[in-house]
Formats: structure tokens, sequence, C-alpha cells
């Protein structure tokens, strides 16, 4: 550990300043730490804990921000395993401090980076669920802008809020066609869309629509098989994780949801045989991780069949519906 006392910090002495910084300017400081230190030594560290534990946004302008913001990210990196309390009383004070900021800039992305870096998703997701950015701002094409949405799309996926995570996904790859960040946001909602059982869109990209057409052919197909390694062609780690993973998942929810229109309850020997699943373990486990998602039916594992929900609907749905019916059988009515 590189603190004895996650709240006594130690500036270093003026010597180590200098030797390490070869300036007593501050700005000199972050930009050594920032483009010239891959690994931080000790006293770095120290020096960047005091810092962003005494940070104040006066010091965040066009010239510092993108500094900042890098070696927020890097010092994340030298903190997630030695110190990762620290780093989160760090990413916390800076998520208070970013709250008061009207428009996205560099020390938003270090923050969202850091808070996956690090694994604290729920930092990062109460920042995103709580910030409401003006118009304007959502307006200007950036790479920042790109970069924050997919970042906050990473971060709402790992918290399980899909409808968030399809949303900020969907506003980053709109910005610019041609961006690194816009394909892979326009990639993770495709996979994403697969993993939700939606139907899958004919995006424009070409490495999109290759990963389309492999998903599809999973999803659609009429009698599972198992997936070998050689039908895993997909040098992209999150496709491949995707296909291996969830085309199961996906296959089933598709067949549950045809199910569901003729049947009120669908046993487990018929899931197992049509998926020829053995393990029945394994088959809950599945059924489990589709109703974690659309909460489509109830499992009742005593008597080994799932009871699909109808009545989902709230007050004011029902009644517009049975309105709808009203409507429509007086109309049949009239017309007689």
């Amino acid at each position: 550990m590189y603190f004895e006392n996650d709240d006594e910090y130690l500036i270093p002495n003026e010597s180590q300043i200098y030797s390490s910084f070869q300036s007593e300017n501050e700005m000199s400081k972050l930009h050594f730490l920032a483009v010239n230190q891959s690994k931080y030594e000790t006293q770095h560290i120290l020096y960047l804990s005091q810092y962003f534990l005494e940070f104040d946004l006066k010091k965040l302008n066009i010239q510092t921000g993108p500094f900042i913001s890098v070696c927020l990210t890097k010092l994340t990196h030298e903190l997630k395993s030695q110190n990762p309390h620290l780093i989160t009383k760090i990413l916390v004070r800076t998520r208070t401090l970013i709250t008061n900021l009207s428009s996205i800039n560099d020390l938003h992305i270090g923050f969202l980076e850091s808070c996956i870096l690090s694994s604290n998703y729920k930092i990062g997701y109460q920042f995103i669920k709580s910030k409401i950015f003006s118009h304007g701002c959502l307006e200007k094409k950036s790479l920042i802008m790109i970069e924050y949405f997919y970042l906050s799309g990473v971060i709402a996926n790992a918290q399980m809020d899909f409808d968030e995570a399809l949303r900020c996904y969907r506003i980053a790859h709109k910005f610019s066609p041609t961006d690194n960040f816009t394909a892979e946001a326009q990639k993770m909602e495709t996979l994403l869309s697969f993993r939700l059982g939606l139907e899958l869109k004919n995006w424009s990209h070409p490495a999109s629509q290759e990963l389309v057409i492999k998903l599809q052919s999973h999803i659609n197909h009429n009698e599972y098989r198992e997936l070998k390694e050689k039908d895993l062609d997909f040098q992209d780690k999150d496709a491949y994780i995707c296909l291996k993973e969830w085309s199961l998942q996906a296959q089933l929810y598709q067949f549950l949801r045809n199910e569901q229109e003729l049947h009120s309850k669908v046993s487990f020997e018929l899931i197992a045989q049509h998926f020829r699943l053995q393990n029945l373990d394994t088959l809950i486990d599945l059924l489990l991780q589709i109703n974690k998602i659309h909460s489509m039916f109830l499992i009742n594992e005593e008597k080994h069949y799932i009871e699909f929900k109808y009545n989902s609907l709230n007050y004011k749905d029902i009644n517009s519906k049975l309105e709808n019916r009203y409507n429509l059988l007086k109309l049949l009515a009239d017309t007689k």
C-alpha cells in the first residue's frame, strides 16, 4: 500500500519535486505527469492524490483540462489495486465538483474513464443520471461529446440501465460517422440490442453490417446448436463475448416470446428439449438472466414451469386499452 492512513497525505519535499518534475510550476508538473511519465513513482502518486483531494475548479481551463484529465486516469490506474479506497474518495469528490460545470469538458472524460477503470460504476452512474446539460451544449459535435456519451453508455450498461445505455450509444454515434468512438458506440448498441432481443438494424457502417449478419444468423437459427470455437471468427473481443455468452440467451428470449403468444405456461422440459439442455441449473440461470432484463414471466422451480405475466399494465394503460376496444366494438355495431 502507498498510504498507511487515507486521511493523511504527505506532499513531496522540494528536492523530490525538482528531481521528479524538473520544475516547480504546477502546469509544468501536470504536463510532465500527463505526457512524459508512463508509470508514476511514489512521490508522483502522493502529489497527485493531494492535488485532486484539494482540487479547485478555478484551475480548470482549456490549457490545463486535457492534462488534468489524463493525470486523473493514470492516477486511477496506479491506485485501483494499490489503494482502491483512496481513488474512490477522489472520484466522489470529483463528481461533486463537476456537477457544477455547465458544459462537458476533458475532466468529465477523465472522471468517467476513471470510474470504469476502477470499477466505480455506481459513482459514474449517479452523475450521468443526475446531470442535465443545456441543449446548446449537446449540439456541439466534438470528440469530447462523443467520448462522454460512449463512456456513459458503458457505465449505464454495467449498471443494467439498458434504456440509458442505448440512448447514450445512439447519441455518441450520431455526431460523426467516421470517428473511432462513434464506430465503437454503434457496435456496442448493436451488441446490446442483440442481448435484449431487440430487432437488429442494417447499420450503414461496414463493420456493423458484418456484425449484424453474424448475430442474426445465430438469433434466427431454428435449432440451437452449441457454439464452437471455429464459429466465433470475430477478432473483436466484445463481439466474441456477445456471441459466446448471449447467443443462447437471445435465442431463448425469441423462443419464449413466441410461446407467450400461444400459452400462459411453458414447462422446463419443453424448453430444455428444444435447446438440448441437459443441466436444469443452466436453464434456470438463463431464465433468471432474461427475466432480469425483460421481467416477462414467473419461475416455479418446484413444479418446473414458467408462467407468463399478462397483467403488468398500469391502470392508465388498461383503461386506454379497454376504451379503444369499446370504441372498436361500437364502430362494428354501427357498421352492421
